[in-house]
C-alpha cells in the first residue's frame, strides 16, 4: 500500500510539473515587460518544474556524475563519439583574407514528450544566419531539432575539415540545465529522456568537442537556461584583448552566452529570444573590426534593461584558448 501510495504522489507531482511547464512562458514584449521581481519568480517557479521533471536523470547524476559523458571516437566504438583534440595552431601569423568563415547554428524547437517544446530557437537561427551571410561572409549550415547524435555528428564533422585559419562560429539554442549539486551544465536535445541522462551533452563534452575544432578563431555562442556555465574558466576583458593582428595569431576559443548560472527567457521581441534580438542588433550594427567582448557588452547592456538575466562571456582554456585571444567580428 506504501509504495502504490507513493507511486501515485510521483505521478500526481510529474502532472503537475507538466502543467507548470506548459504554461510558464515568460510574457512577450506585447503584452509589455514585467516587472523583474515577478519575471525571476516565473524563471525560477519553471527551473523547479523541471527539476521535478529531470529527477531520474538527475539521480543518475548524482550517482554517476559522468552518466552523461561520451566516449572517445575509437575502432569499436559505435554512436555519438568525441574527436581527438587537434593540435595547438602554429603561432606563426595568420592570413585571414584566404581563411573561410564558417557557421553551424543548431536551433531546438520540438522535444521529445514531455519535455516542453520552445518557441524561438528555430526562428533565431534562421535569423542570425541571414545576418551572418549577408553582414560578415559567414558560410552558414543551420540544424533544426537536432539529437544528440546530430549535435556531435556536426561538430565532429567540422573538426575534420576546418583548417586553423578559418573562423568558426557555433550557435546553439534549445533548452538546457544545470545540476546544482555537481555544478555542471548541460545541453538538453530534443531526444532527451527525462528518466536517463545518457542523451544529452555535458559541459566537459563541449569544451573537448571545442578543442577538437583547429581554428585560430573560434565563438560559441549558446541561449540556453544556464549556458554561463560554460564561460567561467576564463572572463575576458578589453585590457586583456591584444592588437587584431596579435589576436589572429593566437588560438582564441571563447563562448558567448544568454545568461549567468539562472534560467533565461525564452520570449523577447519580434518572435526572437531577448538575448537573439539584442544579438540580431549588435550584429547589424557592427561597422567595423570588432572583437567580441565589446559585441557582448552591447549585448549584456541592453538584454539586462529590462530581463534578470546575465550574458556572459569567457575564454576556454581546456580547448586551448591562448591568453590575450578573443574572436574577431569583421563585417565584409
Amino acid at each position: 500500500m506504501k509504495n502504490r501510495m507513493r507511486w501515485l504522489l510521483t505521478l500526481l507531482l510529474v502532472l503537475a510539473a507538466e502543467a507548470v511547464l506548459a504554461q510558464m512562458r515568460p510574457p512577450a514584449f506585447a503584452g509589455g515587460v514585467p516587472g523583474r521581481a515577478q519575471f525571476q519568480s516565473i524563471l525560477q517557479q519553471r527551473h523547479q518544474a523541471r527539476t521535478l521533471l529531470y529527477r531520474e536523470a538527475l539521480e543518475e547524476l548524482r550517482k554517476n556524475p559522468r552518466a552523461a559523458d561520451l566516449a572517445a571516437c575509437a575502432p569499436g566504438v559505435s554512436g555519438p563519439c568525441l574527436a581527438a583534440a587537434s593540435p595547438a595552431p602554429s603561432s606563426a601569423a595568420a592570413a585571414p583574407q584566404t581563411g573561410r568563415r564558417i557557421a553551424l547554428l543548431i536551433g531546438n524547437n520540438h522535444y521529445a514528450h514531455p519535455i516542453p517544446p520552445l518557441e524561438t530557437p528555430i526562428a533565431d537561427v534562421g535569423r542570425i544566419a541571414r545576418v551572418l551571410e549577408a553582414h560578415f561572409g559567414f558560410e552558414t549550415s543551420v540544424i533544426n531539432d537536432a539529437g544528440q547524435s546530430r549535435i556531435v555528428a556536426a561538430l565532429n564533422q567540422l573538426a575534420a575539415e576546418i583548417r586553423p585559419e578559418d573562423r568558426v562560429l557555433l550557435f546553439y539554442a534549445g533548452h538546457g540545465y544545470l545540476m546544482d549539486d555537481i555544478r555542471m551544465g548541460f545541453w538538453i536535445p530534443v531526444d532527451a529522456s527525462v528518466k536517463t541522462a545518457k542523451g544529452w551533452i555535458s559541459n566537459s563534452d563541449i569544451a573537448k568537442l571545442l578543442a577538437a575544432i583547429p581554428a585560430r578563431q573560434l565563438i560559441l555562442i549558446s541561449d540556453s537556461c544556464f549556458s554561463g556555465t560554460l564561460t567561467r574558466e576564463q572572463k575576458i576583458s578589453d585590457e586583456q584583448t591584444a592588437q587584431p593582428e596579435k589576436i589572429l595569431q593566437r588560438r582564441s576559443v571563447v563562448v558567448l552566452s544568454s545568461g549567468d548560472d539562472e534560467p533565461v527567457s525564452d520570449e523577447g521581441k519580434e518572435g526572437h529570444s531577448i538575448f537573439a534580438w539584442n544579438l540580431i542588433r549588435t550584429l547589424e550594427a557592427t561597422g567595423h573590426l570588432t572583437p567580441g567582448v565589446r559585441v557582448w557588452r552591447s549585448v549584456h547592456a541592453n538584454v539586462t534593461k529590462d530581463y534578470p538575466q546575465q550574458p556572459q562571456y569567457g575564454a576556454v582554456i581546456s580547448a586551448g584558448h591562448a591568453a590575450g585571444g578573443d574572436f574577431l567580428f569583421q563585417p565584409r
